[in-house]
């Protein structure tokens, strides 16, 4: 819906022109005069009717949109955000119902936590896992969800197959073939909303209370969590400069004193670029853990996060493509190449467990969006993912590139960078007294998101205050712009830390 815009410049006040536009525009959008979808006028027709450059208008509308008010439409203009609605605090709800929450008590993510203000004042945000918005190849993806659209059939917009679309299940298969030297067929692969569904139902197929699940640490939080609601004691190994310690792997299994049949049976790894240290596991652990695995009747999850981008060296062949014994379980996803509300991920099974994965995924789960799966399924096929993760590829190194010069401008040796030769993100550790959830609480005031990273650590926690930094959504004025804000904020940390 189009909006007039009634706004008024005072060219006598101090306040840049671009900052008065910038605020009326916002306090529209708080009091409701203007809302999500609404569209606002070009910059070109709104600088005539202002009588102001239309740099003004742009630099006004660059600073909302950073901040997450509006979003600009390649060939549609510019669009007030759909912002979230104020929810009650859930933790402050009376419960008339006394529903009952099963899980363990440590859960550590809380529903209110999760949700991001889009109204802080926001101009660099280093989530991580966040793919370039502006370089999606939109015209090619309309196209395809476009064809999509006019080939349904009845079968297409019902009830499909749980296992989800042959045709997709067909170009992943001939994808993992050529980029991930997997010997895979499309019998074995079963689409799923993200990889996140994929781990809660192999939690449902592998895990009983009590028993033994291994993880990588540090690992995310979410995983070990899925596993810990599932019953499991979740078993974290110290991950190092090669991956994960198989050797301390076997010797943990080893201590295990609940009885022979609470061995691990289970492993969940990330050795492509580990999450969140960023290495990649060497051939040689590789092996070592492909045969932990065969002498102890175990299956290995491999979540292949952040395969597609390398920066420095040759990729790895994935666990499963080394796999000639059926214990690698492999996952992946679309999300962070291409968006991640497109909820598309798969899982590759051994052949043993296929049916016992479909048969829970058709309880919890009947089917994932076949339309979706369809337009995929052409995108792929018609060249236009490889090419965008080859020039995605090419964009995000420069980006990697320009973070890394900007911290080691800022914080010099005081700054410790891991993960730097491939994915999405880098986990820094600062030589400091501060305290971290500070510097991220001072950073977010001068207008920078940044995420502590120290919970992922299980045993052994870093000495300084550790941040994981996504990059790949960031300009480069908007990297160095952020570091540097990053370490004005780390040196007022430290100075009220001493005083």
């Amino acid at each position: 819906m189009k909006h007039e815009l009634l706004i008024t410049l005072d060219k006598q006040r101090p306040i840049p022109l671009s900052r008065q536009i910038y605020e009326q525009i916002r306090n529209a959008i708080h009091s409701g005069a203007l809302s999500g979808g609404d569209s606002l006028p070009p910059s070109r027709t709104l600088a005539n009717q202002l009588e102001v450059s239309r740099s003004v208008i742009l630099q006004s509308y660059e600073l909302l949109q950073a901040e997450g008010y509006l979003e600009m439409r390649k060939g549609a203009g510019t669009y007030i955000a759909g912002l979230p609605v104020e929810e009650k605090d859930p933790q402050n709800s009376e419960n008339p119902y006394n529903f009952i929450t099963k899980g363990p008590d440590f859960l550590t993510l809380n529903p209110t936590s999760i949700i991001e203000n889009n109204l802080n004042t926001v101009l660099c945000n280093f989530r991580h896992g966040v793919p370039a918005w502006d370089a999606f190849p939109m015209d090619q993806w309309q196209k395809a969800l476009m064809n999509a659209c006019r080939r349904a059939s009845p079968d297409t917009l019902g009830y499909g197959p749980v296992e989800g679309s042959l045709g997709l299940r067909q170009e992943i298969a001939r994808l993992l073939r050529s980029t991930r030297s997997m010997p895979v067929v499309p019998e074995q692969i079963v689409i799923t909303s993200g990889a996140t569904q994929a781990l809660d139902i192999l939690s449902r197929i592998f895990v009983s209370k009590g028993d033994h699940v291994i993880v990588e640490d540090p690992s995310h939080n979410v995983v070990r969590e899925i596993f810990s609601f599932a019953g499991a004691v979740v078993t974290p190994i110290r991950v190092d400069l090669e991956g994960i310690s198989v050797d301390e792997l076997q010797a943990r299994c080893d201590h295990i004193k609940d009885g022979p049949h609470k061995k691990p049976k289970l492993a969940y790894v990330t050795p492509s670029h580990q999450f969140p240290f960023g290495v990649t596991l060497s051939m040689k652990r590789r092996v070592q853990l492909l045969e932990w695995a065969k002498a102890n009747q175990a299956f290995i999850i491999e979540d292949d996060y952040d395969s597609e981008y390398r920066y420095e060296g040759s990729k790895l062949s994935s666990l499963a493509g080394l796999d000639v014994d059926g214990r690698v379980i492999y996952v992946g996803s679309f999300s962070k190449v291409l968006f991640p509300s497109l909820r598309i991920g798969y899982v590759v099974l051994p052949p043993t467990l296929i049916q016992p994965f479909l048969a829970v995924k058709w309880i919890t789960d009947r089917m994932s969006s076949a339309l979706d799966q369809e337009a995929l399924a052409e995108f792929i096929q018609n060249g236009h993912y490889a090419r965008h993760v080859t020039q995605m590829g090419k964009l995000y190194a420069a980006r990697r590139a320009c973070l890394v010069k900007s911290l080691d401008a800022e914080f010099g040796s005081r700054v410790r960078y891991y993960g730097e030769e491939a994915g999405l993100h880098l986990l820094i550790e600062l030589e400091s007294n501060a305290e971290e959830h500070r510097i991220a609480e001072l950073a977010l005031r001068y207008g920078v998101r940044v995420y502590p990273a120290s919970s992922y650590f299980v045993g052994s926690k870093p000495q300084g205050p550790v941040f994981l930094l996504g990059y790949s959504n960031l300009t480069e004025n908007q990297i160095k712009m952020g570091v540097n804000r990053l370490m004005l904020a780390e040196t007022e940390a430290a100075v009220s830390t001493r005083t």
